[in-house]
């Protein structure tokens, strides 16, 4: 990074933060002034739920001076010279205001009290204890970066409204494409597995609003296989799917990874198994792509 900004912002350098305090990452003027602050979040493509934090108090963060890095990345195969390669693949990056995050973090967790009383006393975000009317430190769920959302019934005459709005219309856009990766690369594993050299799986414009097709292959069975996300299945199976296929297997996956598997069969639908999440259940999805209840007129097509 210094070796970018040397070349790109004379007498800009950057340097980290050794003690784990907010941000990560200092960019210093010539005077060595502060006068970027970076906290870098990385968010791994297949955890059901994506953990990283963002807890730091509103007060001591920098308003248009602090950023959120978020890194999206994953294990990524790869193969030279006959030798196969796994590492951390980056597949996404976003910048985003720190100070507008952390304001939409505090007025969504505020404004959804779930029957509790919460409050921030001071730099702490409080909550009373259930039954006894105590109050304690919030659980550590406030801040989680795929929950911050600006709420709905936020009022538009709060300060800042129009940027917390626009900054959250970016981070949505974001988190969207995050969820689908995830998918993606769940799917794309699976293949993997099942010994698919390749697949053809996307990140679609549709996802999460509503439910579609997301990726393809033929598996080295015979039997095609499919990937859908977004809600409703059932009903994407009904209107979109493919009932021209004599076998096809689909696999829809939820935003945490849950999973369900469906067996097609010239637009008959029947699911056949489901589950919590592909990585540690996958023995039981290949089990239900090789039996002939799937396979039994694939030979025959």
């Amino acid at each position: 990074m210094n070796h970018i900004l040397s070349e790109e912002r004379d007498g800009l350098s950057v340097s980290a933060v050794l003690w784990n305090v907010f941000p990560d990452l200092i960019i210093r003027n010539k005077q060595r002034e502060n006068e970027i602050g970076l906290e870098v979040k990385a968010l791994h493509t297949a955890a059901e739920e994506k953990s990283a934090n963002l807890a730091t108090p509103l007060q001591l963060i920098r308003y248009r001076r602090d950023f959120v890095v978020i890194i999206n990345w994953g294990w990524q195969v790869s193969s030279e010279d006959g030798v196969s390669i796994t590492y951390p693949h980056i597949h996404l990056g976003g910048v985003f205001d720190a100070w507008l995050l952390a304001k939409i973090r505090d007025y969504g967790w505020l404004l959804n009290q779930g029957g509790r009383i919460k409050g921030i006393d001071v730099a702490t975000a409080i909550i009373n204890s259930v039954p006894a009317h105590l109050f304690k430190a919030e659980e550590g769920n406030m801040g989680k970066l795929m929950r911050i959302q600006l709420p709905g019934e936020m009022p538009k005459s709060a300060p800042h409204y129009e940027e917390m709005k626009d900054e959250d219309e970016r981070y949505m856009e974001f988190k969207q494409r995050v969820l689908a990766l995830g998918l993606r690369e769940t799917f794309l594993e699976i293949c993997r597995l099942e010994g698919c050299e390749t697949a053809d799986a996307r990140v679609g414009t549709e996802y999460p609003q509503q439910c579609s097709n997301l990726g393809n292959v033929t598996l080295p069975n015979g039997l095609p296989f499919q990937l859908i996300a977004g809600p409703k299945p059932e009903h994407w199976l009904r209107t979109k799917g493919d009932s021209s296929l004599r076998r096809v297997a689909v696999l829809w996956l939820g935003v945490k990874l849950e999973w369900k598997l469906f067996s097609g069969r010239k637009g008959l639908w029947t699911l056949v198994g489901q589950g919590k999440k592909p990585d540690s259940e996958y023995e039981q999805i290949q089990s239900f792509l090789q039996t002939a209840h799937f396979l039994e007129e694939v030979a025959d097509s």
